[in-house]
């Protein structure tokens, strides 16, 4: 079992480095919110971009988060159930799929309803473990990939029991979403 060197310190820089763009994403959502309380709407529109692409990029963060757990947890030897777990980013296309072919808006229960049907046969065996509710993990991951998809812009994020799906999301349903 192999120690990896400053392991400790960069989780903490990870951790922080999230902690912060969270909390310029927030400082750059109220200083929007101060220009378009002051009527300077070309000003506030820039700023949101500005938001978005710092929560982008904390998403980012995030899944450099979980590349680092792997990298720290190969000295512990073989992880089997990882291994046998679909990641997060590859729920995208089948949910944007489904999305689609459910005339583009639908709900959580609508998609997984979908989901199930299609997913059935390339579902890894860590996919189909239930968790302590006995919701299986594929569903869970259903949900959570709801989130980065509306930081990525491929569904709306207008309401939070409807998914509604973008034009992006559109195209990346037909073509495929690139792999983190």
């Amino acid at each position: 079992m192999a120690q990896v060197p400053r392991s400790q310190e960069v989780t903490k820089a990870i951790r922080s480095l999230a902690r912060q763009t969270r909390l310029a994403t927030k400082e750059a959502n109220q200083l929007a919110a101060k220009r378009l309380a002051r009527g300077d709407y070309a000003g506030a529109q820039s700023l949101i971009g500005v938001a978005q692409a710092i929560s982008a990029f904390g998403n980012e963060v995030l899944g450099l988060n979980g590349r680092w757990r792997e990298v720290r947890s190969a000295g512990k030897g073989p992880n089997k159930g990882k291994d046998s777990q679909t990641p997060l980013w590859e729920f995208y296309r089948p949910i944007l799929q489904a999305l689609a072919s459910l005339g583009g808006e639908a709900t959580r229960k609508d998609i997984e309803g979908k989901l199930e049907e299609t997913l059935a046969s390339s579902l890894k065996e860590g996919d189909l473990v239930t968790n302590a509710q006995g919701v299986p993990r594929w569903k869970v991951m259903v949900g959570r990939a709801r989130k980065p998809m509306i930081a990525e812009g491929f569904v709306t994020g207008e309401d939070l029991l409807r998914w509604k799906i973008t034009s992006k999301g559109e195209q990346a349903a037909k073509s495929g979403v690139k792999g983190r």
